[in-house]
């Protein structure tokens, strides 16, 4: 009987370690988040940034994306502003020339095709500096003095995966962290495990996922994976 008694208790305890839910171990985090960096380590408060942000622009195979031409991260630069990269879908208003006056998708090579003007390259450029190249481009022998705005109305989906409700992709909305992503996909399942997640994120050097708690930032195009507990 003491035995039976022990083995009980015993599985009462694991029980209630292998459920990690958020009663127990309420997600915290110092001001300023908590993000990747650059060599896989995580960092917390106003240090946190993307790992991308702190990586050149090339490899040996050259110009990876979602970089631009000039080494400047394309989408994940949140301190000086949204950088526009791959993906992207942008408003481009011109006033008085209903022909421009469209939304155009940033392509792979991180180009929008226009009319007159045709390829203009605008990855890691944030919108006001997009404008102010559109102008020019549009000045040079088209337009005696175009008034351009640019808005990204939707950035590159992020996709959550693995013991949630609604697995599937998402818009991507700034600042968002794993614990926003969740939300949007209808929460938990019965046996998800509401410890760490698995972030897969694409950089400069390939394809890598870190294992991070659920205040973590999520980025445009990262894969979000949460873990089965195990009881």
């Amino acid at each position: 009987m003491a035995l039976r008694n022990s083995v009980a208790i015993l599985l009462v305890i694991s029980l209630s370690a292998c459920s990690n839910a958020w009663e127990s171990n309420p997600p915290e985090s110092a001001t300023g988040g908590t993000g990747i960096m650059a060599d896989g380590m995580l960092a917390q408060g106003p240090a946190a940034v993307s790992s991308t942000s702190q990586l050149p622009a090339s490899n040996k195979h050259g110009i990876q994306p979602p970089f631009g031409a000039k080494g400047t991260a394309a989408a994940y630069e949140y301190e000086t502003g949204y950088r526009l990269g791959a993906g992207d879908r942008l408003t481009v208003r011109v006033a008085g020339e209903e022909e421009l006056t469209n939304d155009y998708l940033v392509d792979g090579a991180g180009n929008i095709s226009m009319p007159y003007i045709q390829n203009v390259h605008v990855a890691g450029l944030s919108s006001p500096e997009t404008e102010k190249l559109l102008a020019s481009r549009l000045r040079a022998g088209y337009l005696r003095n175009p008034s351009v705005s640019v808005q990204v109305t939707t950035s590159r989906p992020f996709f959550i995966l693995g013991e949630v409700n609604t697995a599937g992709s998402y818009p991507y909305q700034p600042n968002m962290t794993v614990q926003n992503a969740l939300a949007m996909a209808g929460g938990y399942s019965p046996r998800g495990n509401q410890g760490d997640v698995l972030i897969t994120r694409r950089n400069v050097d390939g394809t890598q996922t870190f294992k991070v708690p659920v205040t973590t930032q999520v980025y445009p195009g990262d894969v979000v994976f949460v873990r089965e507990r195990w009881f």
